[in-house]
């Protein structure tokens, strides 16, 4: 049974007497909210996590947990993320169940051959909502209803979030919650909401660079696909990256002196704030000296090519030269 999901949202009751429910598109942000109000429906059931990889490697793992009732909670909430069509080889077994069990697939975007869609759409007793992305007015809706009580919200605070917020709707969500604890006093200030969104990009961009540089794919890839990218900042994110990368190398060769990375870290200047050491004990276990030069040297030719070239999409190519650097492939555009 197909829901729309704008309808859900406004009447999350709608899903009650579904026992499974598909939530499936590009739209994060929505899948998020929905799941989130899906499991207050049902705020004395147990919550269990799993992922459609989890599944893969325990083919079990799903149909213990919905014969395994808690001592304390007779209801159960099994949410498995990233699912795909997969999950249809347990799915007949998990339909049959008569638990008090709540199942919520959240997958990405289903073309119209998917079997996993197919089955959701035809059958009553399941639901599936579709999660496209949002229009400016549906997000510019949010914005006015979640700071509706907020002094000096006008169309240009508006705009700034969702300038800043790429029109994604989880970076806006996490934007305005950072600005209701900024704003403690429902006053907003143009100036200082302009402050507070920019330097909060700037620090998701750091995340961005370290997921990269450490090379995790998975984490970097949702990092990338909530981030504002902004062509007035494109040679700051190089930048960013190139200054680490820098900073690495200075290690690497005042720890030739030390041989231990510990030791050389507590005595580098200017001294290394003690929250970012975790961070750079991994990097270092990945980047050797060799690796560090070849990658700056690859982001010295990226700066070229896009200052001599302005017909050239300089953000598309920065977005890809992180994820080159993310699986250190010094690939050129």
């Amino acid at each position: 049974m197909i829901l729309k999901s704008f309808e859900v949202e406004n009447n999350i009751q709608k899903v009650i007497k579904y026992k499974f429910i598909l939530l499936y598109g590009e739209n994060i942000g929505l899948k998020e909210t929905l799941k989130k109000n899906i499991v207050n429906l049902n705020k004395k059931a147990e919550i269990i996590n799993l992922y459609q990889e989890d599944i893969n490697k325990n083919k079990n793992i799903i149909l213990n947990e919905i014969k395994n009732i808690s001592l304390f909670s007779e209801e159960k909430i099994i949410v498995v993320n990233q699912a795909n069509e997969k999950i249809l080889i347990e799915l007949e077994d998990m339909l049959d169940n008569k638990e008090k069990i709540k199942v919520i697939l959240i997958a990405d975007l289903l073309d119209k051959k998917s079997k996993l869609r197919s089955i959701f759409e035809k059958k009553i007793n399941l639901a599936i909502i579709p999660c496209y992305n949002d229009n400016d007015i549906t997000l510019r809706k949010i914005i006015q209803n979640e700071l509706g009580e907020f002094e000096n919200l006008n169309s240009n605070s508006i705009n700034m979030i969702l300038n800043y917020s790429n029109l994604n709707r989880k970076t806006i969500l996490n934007n305005l919650d950072k600005i209701k604890s900024f704003f403690d006093k429902k006053i907003l200030s143009e100036e200082s909401l302009e402050t507070l969104l920019n330097s909060d990009r700037n620090e998701l961009f750091e995340n961005i660079r370290d997921a990269a540089l450490i090379g995790d794919k998975i984490k970097l890839k949702n990092l990338l696909e909530n981030f504002a990218f902004s062509n007035d900042h494109t040679f700051l994110y190089l930048n960013m990256i190139n200054y680490k990368l820098i900073k690495l190398l200075q290690i690497q060769r005042t720890n030739e002196d030390y041989n231990d990375f510990n030791v050389t870290i507590g005595k580098m200047r200017p001294p290394i704030f003690w929250k970012d050491k975790p961070v750079f004990l991994k990097l270092l276990k990945k980047w050797d000296k060799q690796s560090v030069l070849e990658a700056l040297s690859y982001l010295g030719k990226i700066e070229v090519k896009i200052k001599k070239n302005s017909a050239l999409n300089a953000l598309t190519i920065v977005k890809n030269s992180i994820t080159n650097i993310c699986a250190k492939s010094w690939t050129y555009f």
